[in-house]
């Protein structure tokens, strides 16, 4: 038998309804029939459908795409990696200048400071002091740095649905159970981007951050737990 887009094939689909889990549709009408999200259980076999109040097709909620039925896939580890790598590459010169102008002169001196250190304490000498007023620009640059990375994420994310890492390699961020097409809302991206990027400079954190996603059903790492979104490959 063969389908149309207006009537997708039989399937397990997020219930309409709104239970959280998946609701059986026969090709032609929602089933009585749920079960958990992701397949897990035993339900029992799909009952002949009925007319329902559950709403329309699977293909017009918009979760597959209008009249296409497309079961997105979940991005891999490495494609994230991949992406968050190019993220780096892209941001090294912008934030390079930032570094300059907010602690360019602290780190010229505290180069300079820690060669005399070294040779110091080689020679057997007193070591000196750090230079006066070096270490406040530093924790400012640290600042803005989160500050900008927290706008680049948020802006790009809610606005393309991703960072340009993740749109070189095809990756997409969206709301958990939500469609291909759908964009995160400027709160949930917010949300997720400062997580991100507060975790990424927490020693530990950093790590356990992006490697829970190897751990994880929809292979989501924590800031995509807070922030209810998964990343998705195109």
């Amino acid at each position: 038998m063969s389908f149309s887009a207006e009537s997708p094939p039989p399937g397990w689909y997020p219930d309409p309804a709104g239970s959280g889990g998946e609701r059986y549709w026969d090709g032609g009408n929602w089933s009585q029939v749920t079960r958990p999200a992701g397949g897990l259980g035993a339900p029992q076999a799909p009952q002949q459908a009925q007319p329902s109040p559950y709403g329309a097709t699977p293909a017009s909620q918009g979760y597959y795409g209008a009249g296409v039925m497309r079961q997105p896939m979940l991005a891999g580890f490495w494609w994230r990696v991949l992406a968050a790598i190019l993220d780096n590459i892209i941001l090294t010169i912008p934030l390079g200048l930032v570094q300059r102008l907010v602690a360019g002169d602290a780190i010229d001196a505290l180069s300079l400071w820690l060669a005399d250190w070294t040779l110091a304490v080689t020679q057997g000498l007193t070591p000196p002091p750090l230079p006066e007023g070096a270490i406040p620009p530093l924790y400012l640059y640290l600042f803005v740095s989160v500050v900008l990375l927290i706008i680049y994420r948020t802006v790009l994310v809610a606005t393309r649905g991703g960072t340009l890492g993740q749109l070189i390699t095809g990756l997409r961020v969206v709301p958990d159970g939500s469609g291909l097409e759908t964009t995160p809302s400027w709160g949930t991206s917010g949300i997720r981007a400062a997580t991100a990027v507060v975790f990424g400079q927490v020693p530990l954190l950093n790590l356990i951050d992006p490697l829970s996603m190897l751990f994880t059903a929809k292979k989501q790492t924590l800031h995509d737990k807070i922030a209810h979104t998964v990343v998705i490959k195109k």
